[in-house]
């Protein structure tokens, strides 16, 4: 005998905290193998501006862990045993065993990458030659007053680089960034063995992105039909490359006040990126019923109930608006139309929203799921 067991409010347990978490781990992940490749490319043509985007997108990394899991860990009864899972947990068929041992790794990675980048006397991208689009002085001398002050000055001495802006101030501000940085100098490899231990760290990156979109639980079981892998999995990969570059640029352009050439081509990716999220969205509503027809229901749902946040928050505000802002941003100041800080201010504003976006995007998605029944054994 059989019985089944439907769920009317499937979501009565799973709140507001397990969506920020799906959110939050897509961004980092996507983040951090964004970083790595701007930081490959920093290697490769020595320009700093690229450097810019690897640290900051380190830096989101870090900040989207240490936003995630512990709000998903306050989520639950026993958050220390729930900590305790890559040591107490060994079903490698599990998505949640996976998903804990990769978070481990990749928290590791990022946090070693972060220091390596950001802190040290002879850190990458810290002290190579001024990027093509720096401030040029009027003897063709660099001009370094738009770096903080003298180039050879004891400020710029005592740390090897600029201590002007971003998370270096904080550091020498408190006392801690000579510590820090000496460190970051005596355990930093030589560059080709710190990039290839990225790529290492980097592959637990690419699989926290792809645990973010089998987080929800869709696995074998299948029983939502909204999260269907086909059309979760793209929008979760293409989702967190794109809100990871796309806050990682805003913060490097914030540090700036300006967007230089570089910075630009970021912006550019990461609106690309976004519109391909926005077609694997569209194609979730449109393709999906077809595909899926138990799946029509919970897409009704989008498109009704949950309008506001799916609609409103995820597509327009989380989508549609940074693309806009990215794009006329930077054709705007490339074709004089706008102020180099106004370009600044667009590209911010274009990393906050996604980041609103990414969570109103989650939460529609949990708010909308459909449960089919159950059958249990009786």
């Amino acid at each position: 005998m059989a019985v089944e067991i439907a769920y009317e409010l499937p979501y009565t347990q799973w709140n507001w905290r397990i969506g920020v978490y799906i959110a939050m781990i897509g961004i980092a992940s996507g983040a951090y193998l964004m970083g790595y490749l701007a930081d490959v490319r920093s290697w490769r043509l020595g320009e700093r501006e690229h450097g810019r985007i690897a640290k900051y997108g380190y830096l989101v990394g870090l900040a989207g862990l240490a936003i995630g899991p512990p709000v998903l860990l306050s989520h639950l009864a026993t958050p220390f045993r729930a900590m305790m899972i890559p040591l107490t947990m060994t079903n490698l068929g599990s998505w949640m065993a996976l998903g804990a041992y990769m978070l481990m790794f990749f928290g590791l990675g990022t946090f070693i990458m972060f220091v390596w980048v950001a802190f040290g006397r002879e850190r990458p991208h810290g002290t190579t030659t001024p990027d093509a689009d720096e401030a040029v002085a009027a003897d063709g001398g660099r001009d370094v007053a738009s770096d903080g002050g003298s180039e050879s000055g004891p400020a710029q001495a005592a740390t090897g680089g600029d201590t002007a802006g971003g998370i270096r101030r904080v550091f020498n501000r408190i006392g801690l960034l000579g510590a820090v940085d000496t460190v970051a100098d005596r355990t930093r490899p030589t560059e080709t063995v710190r990039l290839g231990i990225g790529a290492l760290f980097g592959l637990f990156a690419a699989g926290v992105l792809i645990y973010s979109a089998m987080a929800y639980g869709s696995g074998p079981t299948e029983r939502v039909a909204l999260w269907d892998p086909t059309f979760l999995v793209p929008v979760q990969i293409f989702g967190g490359l794109a809100a990871g570059l796309t806050v990682a640029v805003g913060l490097a352009a914030l540090e700036r006040g300006r967007a230089g050439r570089a910075i630009q081509q970021y912006a550019l990716v990461a609106a690309g990126l976004l519109a391909a999220t926005l077609v694997a969205v569209l194609a979730t509503v449109v393709l999906l019923p077809e595909q899926v027809p138990a799946a029509e229901p919970a897409v009704d749902t989008l498109l009704s109930t949950q309008a506001t946040l799916f609609v409103g928050g995820a597509v327009v505000a989380g989508l549609v608006v940074p693309i806009v802002l990215l794009l006329g941003g930077v054709f705007g100041q490339r074709r004089e139309a706008i102020s180099p800080t106004g370009t600044a201010a667009a590209l911010v504003a274009a990393g906050a929203l996604v980041i609103v976006g990414k969570v109103a995007l989650a939460l529609a998605y949990l708010l909308a799921a459909e449960f089919t029944p159950m059958p249990l054994p009786m």
